[in-house]
């Protein structure tokens, strides 16, 4: 789903035990006032707090660090700038050992381990030749490897046969950081130290507290608060965190800020007057990166901003496009047809693809000479409205042509540009623009998404005949084929198998991955029984998680069950309460959908979920969360995300809704959770 308004999406990278007083106060004074300025601007504020976003099952899994670097990786690609905070005190924090081991690295550390070392990290660890090129995995904790007590130990000597084994080895600065650093420090490395190359300068935007307890003891008193090792100060962790800070001093400079708190008996407290500068100090320097990045980034004209958004969509789809050549030549022949007069509509079934052949339709068609306007109806609420669309089209086309869509509106018809008859009459004239030196091409995707205003879906607003040097493309359900008889149609058909095979590998190239013949048989006999895209699409967010020495899988080889298949991961992922309460408020919603403000409120009014959500917290994390008034923005950002791929944004009564954009996930849905 495209972005529509402006996420400032920023991860808090801190240990967790000994920052409470300072995440306390960024949760109950600093975000909510930034939440406030960010909705007054027209935008989001989220802040990514992890220690509420990873469940207990996710730990299981050996999943934890990936989580952290996936979500500071989201939050480098949809908030440039501010995305990443640091607090860092006395604490070095947790050193796991890593979840990925590349091939080449695997292979030199077996190389000098010892018999019993190399029995331990082969037992835990299975090659993977799904991932390009291969790596070595670290496995789920079962059976009494659950308890964290029994865990540890093998953590700790699993981590020392690794680090002996390479302090022998030459690796690379950066090959050790998975080996030796921290969870924080890795976090650090990925969000201000060495961000990616396309990110922006993190000491543009990135902002570091560095604290000081004055009278911390070095016992088990300051348990929590300092990294000990029988009962003593830990000196590797001492001159590990010593390193950390000095990196950070020298690559943030300023923005790297030093404070002091005091020691009291058995936690850390802020005087008043640090309290105050820690809270005004953040809330100023993020405010203001924010207020230049909306004056920036955000286009004060709706219809820049339209036609941004659906750009970004359309590059989106055709991204990793293969195939369908018989029918874009179809599309691009109607395009060169002077004599042809009709619109041209493309018909197929709910998830056969009609957008991305559409899409790249758009993309083959692109020229300087043409005025191209293009929407993909339902991907944003102002393209599901009718009169908006309508608007947002005029006004489009007009640009093209430095001319004011408004003006060509009858004379003394002041209201014709909020009237539908009278936009149809504009939209008429617009067209009527086009000449042979500077034609004009028209994309209208998937017409049944339009919303039931103004009676949109009747299609009488839509040309019957067009001026010489206009095409127009419109695609539809087969629901409204009946109302296209003027049209020149065309039936988008099924999927072949070879095109779906190079649909998948591309797709999963993209992510560095592949399958193992059997697999790769297995999802494409199964798509054989459907051959729709959005099948595909379905096994593919499923199967670029399996690994080469899994056991046999299984597909569902219908539509209805590889949507359940993809729920079921989704509630092993996020928990089944989260993903069937969040469900069920979308599909109770008047329009099968709710904006996502009212989704956040309905979880925290949910008391019983809010219980469920605590019993499935973090042990160490429930006290502090009992004290919070609403639900981590985290915990719904990341199920979000998972869902975005099958989500859309539509108009309800003037408000924009979150909703599932096919069909059958509402059909197929309500009947899994029962509603």
């Amino acid at each position: 789903m495209p972005q529509q308004t402006k996420i400032f999406r920023v991860f808090v990278s801190s240990t967790f035990t000994d920052m409470k007083e300072e995440r306390r106060i960024l949760q109950k004074e600093v975000f909510p006032a930034l939440e406030k300025f960010c909705e007054e601007k027209g935008a989001k504020f989220q802040a990514v707090d992890l220690r509420w976003g990873v469940n207990e099952e996710s730990s299981l899994n050996q999943k934890t660090l990936q989580i952290c670097f996936n979500e500071i990786a989201r939050c480098q690609k949809i908030s440039p700038k501010p995305n990443f905070l640091v607090l860092l005190g006395d604490k070095y924090g947790w050193q796991p050992i890593s979840e990925i081991i590349p091939e080449d690295e695997m292979k030199a550390i077996i190389g000098i381990l010892p018999d019993d070392g190399r029995t331990l990290v082969e037992y835990w660890y299975k090659r993977d030749e799904n991932a390009l090129p291969p790596e070595y995995v670290l496995q789920p904790k079962e059976g009494e490897y659950k308890d964290q007590d029994q865990w540890m130990p093998v953590e700790t000597q699993i981590r020392n046969v690794l680090r002996k084994a390479i302090d022998s080895l030459s690796f690379t600065d950066s090959q050790r950081e998975k080996y030796c650093d921290s969870a924080t420090h890795q976090e650090i490395t990925r969000g201000a130290l060495k961000p990616p190359e396309d990110a922006e300068k993190s000491e543009d935007h990135v902002l570091a507290f560095i604290r000081k307890i004055e009278g911390l003891p070095e016992d088990l008193r300051a348990e929590g608060f300092r990294d000990l090792v029988d009962g003593k100060p830990d000196d590797y962790c001492q001159s590990q965190l010593k390193k950390l800070k000095a990196e950070l001093k020298l690559k943030l400079g300023e923005n790297c800020i030093d404070y002091p708190s005091d020691w009291k008996g058995d936690h850390s407290q802020l005087p008043e007057d640090e309290r105050k500068k820690f809270k005004e100090k953040t809330l100023t320097f993020l405010q203001n990166i924010i207020e230049q990045q909306i004056a920036n980034i955000v286009d004060p004209d709706e219809i820049n901003q339209e036609v941004k958004l659906h750009r970004e969509f359309k590059e989106r789809l055709t991204e990793h496009f293969k195939g369908r050549e018989e029918i874009l030549g179809t599309i691009i022949g109607y395009l060169k047809n002077k004599n042809e007069r009709r619109v041209m509509s493309l018909i197929g079934q709910s998830g056969s693809g009609k957008s991305s052949v559409i899409a790249e339709a758009i993309k083959r068609a692109e020229t300087k000479n043409a005025v191209i306007v293009y929407r993909f109806i339902g991907i944003s609420s102002r393209s599901s409205n009718i009169m908006s669309l309508l608007q947002s089209l005029c006004g489009q086309i007009a640009n093209g042509f430095n001319i004011d869509a408004k003006s060509l509106a009858r004379e003394g018809d002041d209201k014709a540009w909020y009237d539908i008859n009278g936009l149809s009459d504009i939209l008429r004239k617009c067209l009527a623009m086009a000449t042979p030196e500077k034609p004009i091409l028209l994309f209208l995707d998937s017409l049944d998404q339009l919303s039931d205003t103004d009676n949109a879906k009747a299609l009488f607003w839509l040309p019957k005949e067009l001026p010489e040097n206009v095409r127009l493309v419109i695609s539809s359900l087969p629901e409204l084929e009946d109302k296209l008889n003027s049209t020149y149609k065309e039936t988008l058909q099924v999927l072949p198998e070879s095109e779906a095979r190079l649909i998948l590998d591309q797709w999963l190239k993209s992510l560095n991955r592949k399958l193992t013949p059997e697999q790769d048989e297995l999802a494409i006999s199964s798509f054989n029984n459907i051959r729709l895209p959005i099948y595909l699409k379905l096994v593919f967010e499923k199967a670029k998680h399996w690994h080469s020495y899994d056991k046999p899988h299984s597909i569902h080889k219908d539509v209805k069950g590889i949507i359940n298949d993809f729920f079921d991961d989704l509630e092993e992922e996020h928990t089944k309460d989260l993903v069937a309460n969040v469900t069920c408020y979308l599909l109770c919603g008047r329009y099968q959908g709710l904006a996502e403000n009212e989704i956040l409120e309905i979880l925290v009014f949910d008391k019983d979920y809010w219980k469920i959500f605590l019993n499935q917290s973090h042990e160490e994390h429930k006290q502090e969360l009992e004290g919070v008034t609403k639900i981590p923005i985290a915990v719904w950002s990341r199920l979000f995300l998972d869902l975005e791929p099958f989500l859309t944004e539509r108009d309800a009564d003037g408000v924009p809704i979150i909703t599932f954009f096919h069909r059958q996930f509402n059909e197929v849905l309500r009947e899994r959770y029962n509603l």
